[in-house]
């Protein structure tokens, strides 16, 4: 089977999304062809063809038009409806409704193939009024459209499904997970070398509260700083991200007294990723929306400690397995902390079981397995 994925950004870029497509497809490519159409990694580069493993990637020319009270900025790629064309595989995935307008599923249609959509980003609710407004805005003038026009529709959570499909295509909906690699993701000793030596770079000489997350509004680590402030355990803050809140969380965290205590890193392989949930003795993701979580799966994968929002797909990802904490509740943020901060059987035993319920529903070989079941049977009919 030939299908060719549609989204604006791919590998080496290392959001969500991409990673979760990343690891589909490299699966998927195994027995089928696989192509890519993304962006290309630099503003008005030529539009140009790689490869990611068996993966063929066509990377077109783009312009980034950043927009204000956007999390990311606008991609305009030349060449979509082209590449749609001339590429004339069995089934197109479609994981960005916001970049991939109506004319693309007209170039679908136009070449008799079957369409398919992923909801990884629900309806906004709860970031701020023009982001909330907008995303309403956009489906319901073109994202509804995309979405009623699939052949497959699927969703990283329930949540994301019930919160943005129509009400007349939920039924033909499908919830699939995203996944973790528990293999590498797992409990490590504190003595472990690599696990010291992040320690040691990190110059930890306190507990570790660890957050993960693009570094913009609906992430909510004010919060989580403003928290950690309150602790009354001392801790340090790592946050591991880049974005556009970045110095104004450096602000926040002097004027709230955790200078020394609070540093934001960035550029973290994905072999040394693992290591820092190990190094951590909490993870925190106090979203103010969040339609699954990847950085939370990894969390508990590695039996650290979590405390989440109550928001999106989250009680789904986490199940009974961490502390919950209503959106922007500082207080609560801190109770949760200090709770999971003093250990205690209790703590010990969500850990262990947020592990096994990562093993026995986030494995991304019975994921990929089902995409191809879904794609398979569409193109079938």
């Amino acid at each position: 089977m030939e299908i060719c994925v549609l989204n604006p950004y791919f590998h080496p870029y290392s959001g969500g999304t991409e990673k979760v497509l990343l690891e589909v497809y490299s699966r998927l490519s195994k027995r089928h062809n696989v192509c890519v159409v993304s962006a290309g990694l630099k503003p008005n580069e030529e539009t140009h063809e790689d490869t990611v493993g068996n993966i063929r990637v066509v990377r077109l020319r783009t312009r980034y038009i950043g927009i204000p009270g956007l999390p990311l900025p606008f991609l305009a790629m030349e060449g979509v409806k082209e590449s749609i064309i001339r590429e004339h595989a069995d089934i197109y995935h479609i994981n960005n409704r916001y970049q991939y307008f109506f004319n693309a599923v007209g170039a679908i249609r136009g070449v008799g193939s079957k369409l398919a959509i992923t909801i990884h980003n629900s309806l906004p609710k709860g970031i701020g009024p023009m982001t909330d407004a907008g995303g309403l805005i956009y489906d319901l003038a073109l994202g509804r459209k995309t979405i009623h026009a699939a052949d497959v529709i699927t969703g990283v959570s329930r949540n994301a499904i019930d919160s943005t499909v129509p009400k007349k295509d939920r039924a033909r909906s499908n919830v699939v997970y995203n996944g973790v690699d528990y293999g590498r993701f797992r409990k490590r000793s504190k003595g472990d070398r690599r696990v010291r030596e992040v320690e040691l770079r990190l110059g930890l000489d306190r507990p570790m509260v660890l957050g993960n997350a693009r570094l913009v509004q609906q992430k909510g680590m004010t919060y989580l700083i403003d928290a950690v402030a309150r602790a009354g355990t001392e801790a340090d803050l790592v946050i591991i991200g880049r974005g556009p809140m970045e110095r104004a969380l450096y602000r926040r965290a002097r004027t709230m007294g955790l200078k020394g205590r609070f540093r934001i890193v960035s550029g973290i392989s994905e072999s040394e990723l693992p290591y820092y949930y190990n190094a951590a003795d909490v993870f925190a993701l106090p979203s103010l929306y969040e339609p699954a979580g990847l950085a939370l799966l990894e969390a508990l994968a590695s039996e650290t400690p979590s405390i989440a929002t109550r928001v999106g797909g989250i009680s789904e990802m986490m199940g009974r397995c961490g502390l919950y904490v209503r959106p922007k509740d500082i207080n609560g943020l801190k109770e949760s902390i200090d709770s999971a901060l003093s250990g205690g059987r209790r703590a010990m035993e969500m850990a262990r079981e947020g592990r096994m319920r990562m093993v026995k529903y986030h494995d991304w070989d019975k994921i990929a397995k089902r995409y191809s079941e879904l794609f398979e049977g569409a193109a079938r009919r």
